[in-house]
């Protein structure tokens, strides 16, 4: 059985003081550093979820920033392609306005060389009638020639 003493009795009590002093100066520390670290940790996942979302944040707006410019680009290449063919239609016109002056000058100043080569050669055939006139003059004799210029005259007013 069982002796119940004295020995028993401080046993139990140095065992109880034991248990006592560990469990205030031992477990109640550590306890203490392991809650400590289990927020710092708690405190470390909620940082890194916020700068998750923040960079979620971010990374979306920086794909609507990128689609904003993809539009705006867009935009902008339209409006240059308008602008370009807008030119375009002006210079053509600029140009075909330019040939077409080009070609009415050229239309009048071949009407005028065209007159003036007609009035030039009226101008040598006058010249050359005069001067076969005067040749056909020379050649006959003035008086024969005015009786028979007359007769024709007359045959012909008869006629």
């Amino acid at each position: 059985m069982l002796r119940l003493d004295i020995n028993l009795v401080f046993t139990i009590c140095n065992l109880l003081f034991l248990v006592w002093l560990m469990k205030r100066f031992l477990f109640a520390p550590v306890r203490k550093v392991l809650e400590q670290r289990q927020q710092e940790i708690e405190e470390s996942y909620k940082k890194a979820e916020e700068t998750n979302k923040a960079a979620d944040e971010l990374k979306n707006k920086y794909e609507e920033s990128l689609a904003g410019i993809a539009v705006e680009r867009q935009q902008a290449l339209d409006k240059v392609k308008i602008e370009a063919s807008k030119e375009y239609d002006e210079i053509v016109n600029n140009a075909n306005k330019k040939a077409d002056k080009i070609l009415a000058d050229a239309r009048l100043q071949a009407e005028k060389d065209a007159e003036q080569k007609q009035h030039e050669m009226q101008q040598q055939m006058a010249v050359l009638v005069a001067q076969a006139a005067y040749k056909i003059a020379a050649s006959h004799d003035s008086s024969e020639n005015d009786s028979k210029l007359y007769d024709t005259f007359l045959k012909e007013e008869n006629k």
